[in-house]
Protein backbone atom coordinates (compact mmCIF):
# COMPACT_ATOMS: atom_id res chain seq x y z
CA UNK A 1 0.00 0.00 0.00
CA UNK A 2 1.45 3.31 -1.09
CA UNK A 3 1.47 6.22 1.30
CA UNK A 4 0.61 9.69 0.06
CA UNK A 5 3.49 12.11 0.48
CA UNK A 6 2.33 15.61 1.21
CA UNK A 7 3.75 18.36 -0.92
CA UNK A 8 5.80 20.97 0.89
CA UNK A 9 7.31 24.26 -0.11
CA UNK A 10 10.88 22.96 0.17
CA UNK A 11 10.28 20.88 -2.94
CA UNK A 12 10.30 24.11 -4.99
CA UNK A 13 14.00 24.73 -4.42
CA UNK A 14 15.84 27.17 -2.17
CA UNK A 15 14.26 29.39 0.49
CA UNK A 16 13.14 32.14 -1.93
CA UNK A 17 11.54 29.65 -4.33
CA UNK A 18 9.93 27.83 -1.40
CA UNK A 19 8.43 31.08 -0.08
CA UNK A 20 7.15 32.01 -3.54
CA UNK A 21 5.61 28.55 -3.99
CA UNK A 22 3.93 28.77 -0.60
CA UNK A 23 2.61 32.27 -1.33
CA UNK A 24 1.11 31.07 -4.63
CA UNK A 25 -0.46 28.10 -2.86
CA UNK A 26 -2.07 30.31 -0.18
CA UNK A 27 -3.35 32.67 -2.87
CA UNK A 28 -4.91 29.75 -4.78
CA UNK A 29 -6.54 28.33 -1.67
CA UNK A 30 -7.88 31.58 -0.24
CA UNK A 31 -8.90 33.39 -3.41
CA UNK A 32 -12.34 33.26 -4.95
CA UNK A 33 -15.65 33.08 -3.15
CA UNK A 34 -15.00 29.74 -1.42
CA UNK A 35 -11.57 30.77 -0.16
CA UNK A 36 -12.88 34.10 1.10
CA UNK A 37 -15.75 32.36 2.88
CA UNK A 38 -13.35 29.91 4.57
CA UNK A 39 -11.02 32.73 5.65
CA UNK A 40 -13.96 34.70 7.07
CA UNK A 41 -15.09 31.61 8.96
CA UNK A 42 -11.58 31.02 10.34
CA UNK A 43 -11.37 34.65 11.45
CA UNK A 44 -14.75 34.29 13.17
CA UNK A 45 -13.96 30.91 14.75
CA UNK A 46 -10.62 32.10 16.13
CA UNK A 47 -12.03 35.38 17.41
CA UNK A 48 -9.57 37.33 15.28
CA UNK A 49 -11.73 40.46 15.41
CA UNK A 50 -12.98 39.87 18.97
CA UNK A 51 -9.86 40.51 21.02
CA UNK A 52 -10.12 39.99 24.79
CA UNK A 53 -11.08 43.00 26.85
CA UNK A 54 -9.95 43.16 30.46
CA UNK A 55 -12.97 45.28 31.34
CA UNK A 56 -15.39 42.78 29.83
CA UNK A 57 -13.54 39.93 31.56
CA UNK A 58 -13.89 41.63 34.95
CA UNK A 59 -17.55 42.42 34.36
CA UNK A 60 -18.26 38.79 33.45
CA UNK A 61 -16.06 36.94 35.96
CA UNK A 62 -15.78 39.52 38.77
CA UNK A 63 -12.09 38.50 39.20
CA UNK A 64 -8.86 39.14 37.30
CA UNK A 65 -7.74 35.52 37.67
CA UNK A 66 -7.53 33.74 34.35
CA UNK A 67 -7.53 36.78 32.07
CA UNK A 68 -3.84 36.41 31.22
CA UNK A 69 -4.36 32.81 30.10
CA UNK A 70 -7.55 33.74 28.25
CA UNK A 71 -5.70 36.53 26.45
CA UNK A 72 -2.75 34.27 25.55
CA UNK A 73 -5.09 31.63 24.12
CA UNK A 74 -6.89 34.27 22.08
CA UNK A 75 -3.58 35.58 20.71
CA UNK A 76 -2.43 32.07 19.80
CA UNK A 77 -5.66 31.36 17.91
CA UNK A 78 -5.42 34.68 16.08
CA UNK A 79 -1.86 33.88 14.95
CA UNK A 80 -3.27 31.25 12.61
CA UNK A 81 -5.33 33.83 10.73
CA UNK A 82 -2.45 36.32 10.82
CA UNK A 83 -0.13 33.70 9.30
CA UNK A 84 -2.54 33.12 6.41
CA UNK A 85 -3.12 36.83 5.88
CA UNK A 86 0.64 37.39 5.74
CA UNK A 87 0.74 35.41 2.50
CA UNK A 88 -2.33 37.07 0.99
CA UNK A 89 -1.13 40.69 1.21
CA UNK A 90 -4.65 42.10 1.48
CA UNK A 91 -5.19 45.82 0.93
CA UNK A 92 -7.25 48.02 3.28
CA UNK A 93 -10.51 47.47 1.38
CA UNK A 94 -10.02 43.70 1.41
CA UNK A 95 -9.19 43.72 5.12
CA UNK A 96 -12.33 45.73 5.85
CA UNK A 97 -14.43 43.33 3.77
CA UNK A 98 -12.89 40.33 5.57
CA UNK A 99 -13.65 41.84 8.97
CA UNK A 100 -17.25 42.53 7.96
CA UNK A 101 -17.67 38.97 6.61
CA UNK A 102 -16.08 37.47 9.74
CA UNK A 103 -18.39 39.45 12.00
CA UNK A 104 -21.38 38.25 9.97
CA UNK A 105 -20.13 34.64 10.28
CA UNK A 106 -20.09 34.96 14.10
CA UNK A 107 -23.75 35.93 14.34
Amino acid sequence: MSRKRFAHSGQAGGPAKAHDALTRAYLRVFSGQDGEMVLADLAAATGYYRRPSYGEWLARTKAPNGFELHSALSNARAEVVQHIMGFLMLDEAQLAALEKAARLESK
